[in-house]
């Protein structure tokens, strides 16, 4: 019995996932973010309250101001859950776009003329959130809102507004730089990965050639020697066991070696046929995320050749015919197929140095493409098979 499961997302093509530095600098904004929000409302409320109150309405600070401390919480804790998304930056630049519109309720004109206004310090901080956290375009947008709200609602004319331009054009030119670095050595460090991948898979093809030559020594010459011999008659079932065997041995090993960039190929394609080839042996439940698992070509053989080194273990020594094989992409990008049994287990250190199964067609099989096999058995606990490749 084969069980194979593709959800609705199959067939949908992979968007691109953001590298290293973009994770580091996403999550550096979001904490300075988050401190510079709550920080700078902080920070206004102290100096409304301890500044000169001439010309100023009192309730109209209580007010605005409480709703300022109210938005910074709300704002921290949706940066936390959802990250800085447009919407909220947006809505804080016109939150802090209405405070701004009514300075002359807020602010003394003396504190104005003589730049000690918590106004401004407000506009800044709204600016540097909107560059730090948007596209160059949308930060300069959301700093032209502000500069225009802050213009619009001043008390009086004053030169702080050049402060404002300026802080809006270095933070939006050093947000760029940082994007854009970020970006390269993203993209030096996926290259020498891919290189690196490719050194693997080239590795593990010539592991694999020399594999099948053993094979083809181990199956095909026995079954002409035992034709040749007359050891067997001509319909017998042995003979034409082995002789199917030794035919999957040559049309494996008949692949032309690849150049170049091995192609990908769908994983749980290729689990879903080692199913159907070991039917006979062992019932095999074929369980998927529900999306195509795209590994280079040689990887897809190693994984695949050692379930079935696996599920042919299953068969032999764990007493049951049903085996359950899944395969996913985990955290981290480490693609994992896992074959476990329910049957009789047995102590994997008492296996014998010797033995090839689990040592050569497992556990090597995945060294020579960069990934791990590993066994956990126990008498009478089952066996379980974990074979991992890292994704990339």
């Amino acid at each position: 019995m084969v069980t194979w499961r593709v959800g609705p997302g199959a067939g949908e093509r992979p968007r691109a996932r953001p590298g290293p530095s973009d994770y580091a600098l996403t999550r550096t904004v979001l904490r300075f973010t988050i401190s510079l929000r709550c920080g700078g409302v902080l920070a206004a409320i102290i100096a409304a309250v301890i500044g000169e109150g001439a010309g100023v309405s009192r309730v109209w600070q209580a007010w605005v101001l409480g709703g300022l401390a109210a938005w910074a919480v709300f704002f921290a804790a949706r940066a936390v859950g959802r990250g800085l998304t447009f919407g909220l930056v947006a809505a804080d630049t016109f939150a802090v776009s209405l405070v701004l519109l009514v300075q002359d309720r807020l602010v003394a004109v003396d504190a104005v003329v003589d730049e000690t206004t918590w106004a401004i310090m407000l506009a800044s901080t709204s600016i540097y959130v909107a560059q730090l956290a948007l596209s160059q375009p949308a930060g300069l947008a959301m700093a032209m809102a502000v500069t225009a709200a802050y213009m619009t609602g001043v008390p009086t004319e004053t030169s702080q507004v050049r402060i404002l331009f300026v802080q809006t054009v270095v933070v939006n030119a050093l947000m760029w730089l940082l994007r854009r670095g970020g970006g390269r050595a993203d993209a030096i460090v996926a290259e020498r990965d891919r290189e690196r991948r490719q050194a693997m898979v080239e590795a593990a093809r010539r592991a694999d050639e020399r594999h099948h030559r053993s094979e083809m020594h181990d199956s095909v010459l026995a079954t002409l020697v035992m034709v040749a011999s007359g050891a067997v008659q001509g319909g017998s079932p042995v003979l034409s066991r082995n002789a199917q065997a030794a035919l999957d041995v040559l049309e494996e090993f008949s692949v032309s070696p690849l150049t170049g960039e091995p192609p990908p190929v769908d994983l749980g394609e290729r689990l879903e046929g080692l199913a159907v080839e070991m039917a006979s042996l062992v019932a095999a439940d074929i369980t998927t995320g529900g999306v195509p698992l795209m590994v280079p070509e040689p990887v897809a053989v190693a994984l695949t050749g050692a379930a079935r080194e696996a599920l042919r273990n299953v068969a032999c020594h764990s007493g049951v015919a049903r085996a359950e094989v899944r395969a996913e992409v985990r955290a981290g990008g480490v693609m994992t197929v896992t074959v476990a049994d329910r049957g009789r287990g047995f102590d994997p250190s008492l296996v014998p140095g010797g033995r090839h199964g689990i040592r050569g067609s497992i556990r090597e099989r995945m060294l020579m493409v960069g990934g791990t096999g590993l066994v956990d058995s126990r008498p009478g606990g089952g066996t379980v098979v974990t074979l991992r490749w890292p994704h990339g």
